[in-house]
């Protein structure tokens, strides 16, 4: 027996319930984790703490359905693009705005848990970047989305970074879930924690990693109320980078990993390959 929504039942909820709360769940640890080294001042919480929690936070939300919530659109357009299953494009639109909302309404509980802590460590309320300067050289927007690097020269070297770290995702994840590879990964959630430590220890210092369009979005579209549509403008409209590079990222991952190395069922390039193969024989190198 469901409980019904508007005719929806629990059953058919879920998958979109799962979706908003994993990414809400993602943001609470995820930024909570970053107010909290930033506004200590780093007394509690270093880079690698930082690292943990995001991917202890995925790793968690993978729990919270069978099959996991993706908690990423990157990767929900991504696999729906290369690896369709039945009812899958009827879902999309539901997913990502129940990801989005998820964000948004993350960052709104860390805002609340840690709104006198903001106020205390950055009474201006800045923006990396921003017009606004706080004295001390705090800018605690970063606490709800990313920004770049003072290094980087163009935001396109941002989007390589970005690009680059979803790639990895991607093709990661891809290997982790490859039924081949399933005697190895007895725990792929736990796998997949490793994994975005990696990405964070190695890639994550110029761009934040968001590698997750909601994962930046939806945090900056509720600090727009708090900091105001500078969050937008900052760093010549840097927002764009991490909600649509993401998604090209994720496509050249699983393009790479089902090109080269995946033997299973459902994929369009595999099954593509496949097709040219037969008709053309075998690629023979002599």
């Amino acid at each position: 027996m469901f409980l019904n929504i508007s005719g929806l039942s629990r059953r058919v909820l879920k998958p979109y319930a799962a979706e908003f709360l994993g990414t809400a769940l993602l943001i609470v640890l995820g930024d909570g984790v970053v107010a909290q080294c930033l506004l200590s001042d780093y007394q509690y919480g270093t880079w690698l703490s930082i690292n943990m929690s995001w991917a202890a936070a995925v790793c968690i939300s993978g729990y919270l359905a069978d099959p996991s919530p993706t908690i990423n659109p990157a990767v929900t357009i991504c696999t729906a693009l290369i690896r369709p299953t039945p009812g899958q494009w009827r879902k999309l639109p539901g997913k990502l705005f129940a990801q989005f909302l998820g964000g948004f309404v993350g960052a709104a509980i860390v805002y609340i848990n840690y709104r006198s802590g903001i106020e205390s460590w950055d009474p201006e309320y800045t923006i990396p970047g921003g017009s606004i300067l706080s004295p001390q050289g705090h800018h605690s927007a970063g606490i709800f989305s990313t920004y770049p690097a003072a290094t980087l020269r163009s935001n396109w070297e941002a989007a390589f970074s970005e690009l680059l770290g979803s790639a990895v995702l991607m093709f990661g994840s891809l290997s982790i879930s490859d039924p081949a590879n399933a005697p190895r990964f007895y725990s792929p959630q736990l796998s997949v924690f490793l994994l975005l430590l990696a990405i964070g220890a190695s890639l994550g210092w110029q761009t934040g990693y968001a590698i997750n369009p909601a994962r930046d979005f939806g945090p900056r579209l509720f600090s727009a109320i708090i900091y105001g549509r500078e969050v937008f403008t900052a760093a010549n409209y840097y927002f764009v980078v991490p909600l649509f590079a993401p998604i090209v990222g994720c496509i050249v991952g699983a393009a790479t990993y089902d090109s080269l190395l995946y033997e299973g069922e459902g994929s369009h390039i595999t099954d593509a390959l496949d097709k040219n193969e037969d008709r053309h024989g075998a690629l023979r190198l002599d």
